[in-house]
């Protein structure tokens, strides 16, 4: 592949006859003229002026991103509107708009439909956990297993073409079905019951899932955002802040994790924003100690670890009341500890619940608290009103996931710009594709409810909008040609806080410091897959030679490891004196 120059966007010809220099903003209103294929730079070489390529939109003073795990389109989204309640003149690719389906080996049909049964149940889906891995993702998206062989094995011992078909280009979306029942039997030792095989192709209502739902139909949802690897957690999340995953297409190789730790020193959003003197800090929850997003991309963010870059929740909010928001944040869920990042729960159900929920220490472990850290920085957002910091009006906020996470979707990903011109990467990769579809949703004062993109978007996308609005170079080819997101504010005058409807989530967690720790109180509960691998990163940079051979299960050996290598580790020191790198 022909490499493009980044620096060729800057080339601007006939720019002044297009726009004046007081009046860079009239370029969004053309957003529209984006297409999915040109590069992102072309079409704005008619709009920007020779010695400018910065556009900044007042609904962008301040942008946060909230990102949470494994979970596809159709499964959060795919029934927030049908027939009935769709705005008018909308359009919106969801589940009510056509006949959607699976079948298994046995010919049976699987419809797509929302999740049926108790709270407790309904909230676990999927269990078990569906596969995430490249080569799964492939069997579910093309329906095959090439060679055959691959559907007896895990991931990580699959063989070449890793479930790719000779015509990677037309995926038909029915495979889902046929790889949760081999990963069931591989994960249980026994064949799934056509009940169970109905859990994949299920998904939430908005009565199930009332802030997520909310916000979408009062404020923006894409419903054409791809992730950006057909694959996990790491590489999206990789993709997402650095436009690149380095090549890999799988968390870990060989059971390590070092890989990530190692990897090049790619630059990353951050470094881009850090150069141009843009502020920009990442938030973590407290309990974990450590942040999943400096750690991946520790070859160039670990000199800032010791910074007020990286700060704890308790210091988001803060922030967020008193205005003092940075230009950009990234919002990491909680991950280890009773996580409230939307990842499916493992584990069984325990005598002790509440409500028929599933309680670790006085908290549910499942799609409600995702629901719930939802609810509490939108409300926190919608509540500020500083006169000269962030505020209410000026602050845009992303919720989105990093992946699909196996859930069944029903629109095939599209083809998509390689990040370089390096060659095929694991598993012989050409990153010339994206994953499935994922939740995107936007609320901004900037705009109108009821409103449906219908564009094709992906992870990048928020990267290539962010270089726009600050003037930043492109990180790779793929974010150089990613559309931006600047349609979204489409609203002439920004909506009153106060006309912006209130929230109210199924669940609400108690006072952390009113309950034990979780690995005191649960210390035999088992980790999520992101649990587990956060904790292998961080054996992968300070652990032994046997802590790094270690795969974490479960609460107590998290305790152990953040404990022993956390603490500290993130954000200022106590004496509020930054440590030198």
């Amino acid at each position: 592949m022909k490499k493009r120059s980044r620096r060729n966007f800057l080339k601007v010809a006939g720019a002044t006859a297009a726009v004046g220099a007081a009046n860079l903003l009239g370029f969004i209103g053309l957003s529209n003229f984006f297409g999915w294929g040109p590069p992102r730079g072309e079409p704005l070489m008619n709009v920007r002026l020779p010695n400018d390529h910065r556009a900044f939109h007042p609904a962008m003073k301040h942008t946060v991103v909230v990102m949470f795990e494994n979970r596809s389109f159709d499964n959060v989204l795919g029934h927030l509107y049908t027939p009935a309640t769709l705005p008018a003149g909308k359009k919106f690719d969801g589940l009510a708009f056509g006949s959607y389906s699976n079948t298994d080996d046995a010919g049976n049909v699987y419809k797509a439909h929302v999740y049926q049964g108790t709270t407790e149940h309904v909230m676990m889906q999927p269990s078990p956990d569906p596969g995430e891995e490249y080569p799964h993702i492939n069997a579910q998206i093309f329906d095959t297993y090439l060679p055959k062989s691959n559907a007896s094995k895990s991931a990580a011992a699959m063989e070449a073409p890793y479930n790719v078909p000779k015509n990677s280009s037309k995926p038909n979306m029915a495979g889902f079905v046929r790889d949760y029942a081999s990963k069931y039997k591989k994960n249980r030792g026994v064949d799934a019951s056509p009940s169970e095989l109905k859990t994949i192709m299920g998904g939430f209502s908005p009565a199930q899932l009332p802030v997520i739902s909310a916000l979408a139909q009062n404020f923006g949802v894409f419903d054409h955002w791809f992730s950006s690897v057909p694959s996990q957690t790491y590489c999206n999340r990789s993709f997402f802040n650095a436009a690149t995953s380095h090549g890999f297409v799988m968390n870990q190789t060989d059971g390590g994790w070092d890989k990530w730790i190692y990897a090049a020193k790619s630059p990353t959003i951050f470094n881009r924003l850090e150069e141009a003197g843009v502020t920009w800090r990442i938030y973590y929850d407290a309990l974990q100690l450590v942040s999943m997003t400096g750690l991946i991309h520790a070859p160039v963010l670990e000199k800032y670890w010791h910074t007020d870059h990286f700060a704890t929740m308790d210091q988001f909010y803060e922030d967020v009341k008193n205005g003092s928001l940075p230009a950009y944040s990234f919002v990491e869920p909680r991950l280890v500890y009773n996580h409230n990042d939307f990842h499916p729960p493992v584990g069984t159900l325990r005598e002790s619940n509440v409500d028929g929920f599933e309680v670790y220490n006085g908290m549910v472990s499942d799609a409600r608290a995702g629901d719930e850290l939802a609810h509490e920085i939108y409300e926190a957002i919608k509540a500020s009103q500083s006169s000269s910091g962030s505020n209410s009006q000026n602050t845009a906020l992303l919720f989105t996931f990093d992946e699909s996470g196996g859930n069944y979707d029903h629109v095939p990903p599209p083809a998509a710009v390689p990040p370089d011109d390096s060659g095929p990467g694991e598993m012989d990769f050409e990153f010339d594709r994206l994953g499935c579809r994922i939740p995107a949703i936007l609320v901004s004062a900037h705009t109108a409810a009821g409103s449906i993109f219908n564009a094709n978007k992906q992870a990048t996308s928020l990267l290539a909008t962010l270089e726009v609005q600050f003037g930043l170079e492109p990180l790779t080819e793929r974010d150089a040609h990613s559309p931006t997101i600047f349609e979204a504010f489409n609203l002439a005058s920004p909506r009153p806080a106060s006309t912006w409807p209130a929230t109210k989530p199924l669940w609400q967690s108690p006072n952390p410091e009113a309950v034990p720790h979780p690995a005191i109180a649960n210390p035999h509960h088992q980790l999520t897959e992101p649990a587990k691998g956060l904790i292998g990163l961080l054996y992968a940079r300070f652990g032994t030679a046997e802590e790094k051979r270690t795969e974490p299960q479960t609460f107590a050996d998290a305790y152990n490891a953040l404990q022993k290598y956390g603490v500290g580790m993130f954000g200022v020191p106590k004496n509020n004196t930054p440590a030198t790198n």
